[in-house]
């Protein structure tokens, strides 16, 4: 009687123990199963944008953009346009009373956020004018006189004005370099009665 209570103990006892150990298996099993995809952050690392196209700048952008250069560095402002780098909204390229070339930032408010030297590399298609620097004897113009060589050279072939300067080649009194729609350039002379005596076409 008693060795038949012992066998039904020990069975008991062993049918707990297996079941402890199915349940026990289930847990580690579950327990290991590694992190989903759904845990990860799914960034994959900064990727830098593509560099945004610039835009030459008109009208009053423009001229706010070109009298903060000025006040800032002075010199002659040879283009303005929208910054595609990143620095600022928008950029001001600058030739400097020694000859030295520098891209002034301006943000929307018109304030300079900083100024690049860019030396002889160019900067963006920096160097359009070509190798006026030599020549010497030429001087930008002003005030009221270099607004109406700008609207007189505007309304002769349209496009923006790089700059206005008095001519050192005896073509007129004054010259406007002008980069027209299709992008091509062109030299606009304007006589001392603002009136557009001439053009000559400057490739690219």
């Amino acid at each position: 009687m008693h060795n038949a209570k012992r066998v039904l103990l020990a069975s008991a006892l062993l049918a707990s123990f297996a079941l402890g150990g199915a349940a026990l298996a289930g847990a580690v099993s579950k327990g290991s199963t590694a992190p989903t995809a759904a845990t990860t952050t799914g960034q994959t690392g900064p990727n830098r944008p593509a560099r945004t196209p610039e835009t030459a700048l008109t009208g009053a952008v423009a001229a706010n953009v070109k009298a903060a250069a000025v006040a800032e560095v002075g010199g002659t402002v040879e283009r303005v346009e929208t910054d595609g780098d990143g620095h600022a909204a928008y950029e001001a390229h600058v030739t400097k009373a020694d000859g030295s070339r520098v891209t002034v930032y301006v943000d929307k408010s018109y304030a300079v956020v900083s100024v690049e030297a860019i030396g002889g590399r160019g900067h963006g298609g920096a160097g359009r004018g070509g190798a006026r620097g030599g020549r010497g004897s030429e001087t930008a113009l002003t005030g009221d006189t270099a607004a109406k060589v700008k609207a007189a050279a505007i309304a002769k072939v349209g496009g923006t004005v790089e700059r206005v300067e008095t001519d050192a080649d005896g073509n007129a009194a004054y010259e406007a370099h002008v980069t027209r729609a299709d992008g091509s350039q062109i030299t606009v002379y304007v006589d001392k009665s603002f009136t557009v005596v001439g053009t000559e076409s400057r490739g690219s």
